[in-house]
């Protein structure tokens, strides 16, 4: 069965208040994004506690949702996306799912204004990002982008600004 995306978002309502709750529509919501491999979700879920442990915020991830927009991820992410009030987005690599909802943020103004991101100093990344999308007038370093050099860095990081 096919659902379309104005459509869906009934459903994403319903599924949100099923995985949380209604006192949560509420709340900062906060979309996590990163990459989702086994070596790095750890590092998600670490800032995810940090975030939470303010009651005003709810920070979350992408595969909590399971019943919304399975079939196409894309359209998945632009729900969750408008439905947040913030994005954060953690960078310690360029490869998966990730880099492509980055080309997302970058392409809506509505979504790189509304998101924070966070590169592991260092790392390789594309030159895409490195020449451009990581730039003014999308990010401004200390204020919107920040470069950390290990998971401690990332949290205080975190705790600072929720």
């Amino acid at each position: 069965m096919e659902i379309s995306h104005h459509s869906a978002w009934d459903e994403f309502l319903d599924e949100f208040i099923s995985v949380f709750s209604i006192f949560d529509l509420l709340r900062n919501k906060i979309f996590i994004c990163g990459s989702y491999s086994d070596d790095t979700f750890a590092n998600l879920q670490e800032v995810q506690k940090i975030i939470n442990e303010n009651e005003n915020n709810l920070g979350f991830f992408e595969k909590e949702f399971r019943r919304t927009h399975l079939e196409n991820l894309i359209l998945k992410f632009d729900l969750i996306a408008k439905f947040s009030n913030e994005i954060i987005m953690i960078i310690e690599h360029d490869k998966g799912g990730h880099m492509i909802e980055m080309g997302i943020i970058l392409s809506f103004k509505e979504y790189y204004e509304k998101t924070k991101i966070f590169v592991l100093k260092d790392v390789e990344i594309t030159e895409v990002l490195k020449g451009g999308g990581l730039l003014t007038p999308f990010f401004k370093e200390n204020i919107s982008l920040f470069y950390f050099e290990d998971l401690d860095q990332l949290k205080r990081y975190i705790d600072e600004i929720y």
